[in-house]
C-alpha cells in the first residue's frame, strides 16, 4: 500500500489538480449522462464523458498558469449566478415576508406577509407603489 501512495504522489506532483471547474466538469458530465440515460438510443450516454476527460485532463495538466486562469474566467461566470440562485433560495426560506422589486430604483424591499394591500415605500429612492401582500 504504502508503495502505490508513493507512486501515486510521484505521479500527481507538479499536476494542477481539482478546483471548481473541474468540479463543475465532473458534475454537469454526470448530469448530462443520466439524463442521456433515459434516451433509448446506446451511445448517447458517451456523450456525459467528454466533460468528465476535460475534468481528468485539467486534474493532470502541468500547465498550471493556464488552468488557473481558465478557473478564474469560470468563477467570473459562475459567481453572480450563484449569488443570484442563493438570494432566491434565501427567499423561497422566508415565510413571514414578500420581496418586491422597486420599480424605479430596482432594489430588493422586504414587507411583512398578510397585511392585504398596502404602499411600499422605497427607502433608497423615495418612491411609492402599491402591492399586495
Amino acid at each position: 500500500m504504502q508503495n502505490f501512495q508513493q507512486k501515486l504522489r510521484t505521479l500527481l506532483q507538479g499536476r494542477y489538480g481539482v478546483d471548481q471547474l473541474t468540479v463543475a466538469l465532473m458534475l454537469l458530465g454526470c448530469l448530462i449522462t443520466l439524463i442521456l440515460s433515459f434516451l433509448s438510443v446506446r451511445y448517447y450516454r458517451l456523450i456525459g464523458l467528454l466533460p468528465m476527460i476535460l475534468a481528468l485532463l485539467r486534474v493532470l495538466s502541468r500547465n498550471v498558469e493556464k488552468r488557473r486562469a481558465e478557473n478564474d474566467r469560470f468563477l467570473r461566470v459562475w459567481e453572480p449566478v450563484k449569488q443570484k440562485l442563493s438570494v432566491k433560495a434565501q427567499h423561497a426560506r422566508d415565510r413571514d415576508h414578500r420581496y418586491y422589486a422597486c420599480p424605479t430604483c430596482k432594489k430588493t424591499l422586504r414587507v411583512p406577509k398578510n397585511r392585504g394591500k398596502i404602499e411600499i415605500t422605497c427607502p433608497h429612492c423615495g418612491t411609492k407603489f402599491k402591492k399586495r401582500t
